[in-house]
């Protein structure tokens, strides 16, 4: 029910500490179907000219932001963390086909 696929070629950067994991967590816990097809979770990385991105997509069940005006904890939190560790963002995208798109985008630090 559950395969994970890494396409990650680019890993000279670092990445704060509980960033990887929680995405990785949550596409298992809110995207999983058990009545339907299996969990496809596919972790990349890549160097753009905006920085190094690691991208945690799946085809499971689309992602719902908050509706009660409570916050997404785990995501609040990495949002948080990468912002004070290394002016990076975080950004959560419908994936076409169905599913979702978490991208992490980690500015360069070096010259």
């Amino acid at each position: 029910m559950l395969c994970v696929d890494y396409d990650t070629p680019h890993i000279d950067f670092k990445v704060p500490p509980l960033t990887l994991q929680p995405l990785v967590e949550n596409a298992v816990k809110h995207s999983l179907d058990p009545n339907g097809e299996a969990l496809h979770i596919y972790v990349k990385t890549r160097l753009t000219d905006s920085g190094n991105e690691i991208i945690v997509e799946n085809n499971g069940l689309d992602y719902q932001p908050s509706t009660d005006n409570e916050p997404h904890t785990a995501l609040a939190n990495i949002q948080q963390r990468l912002n004070m560790m290394c002016k990076g963002t975080l950004k959560i995208t419908p994936r076409e086909g169905g599913g979702t798109v978490v991208k992490v985008t980690i500015p360069n630090t070096k010259q």
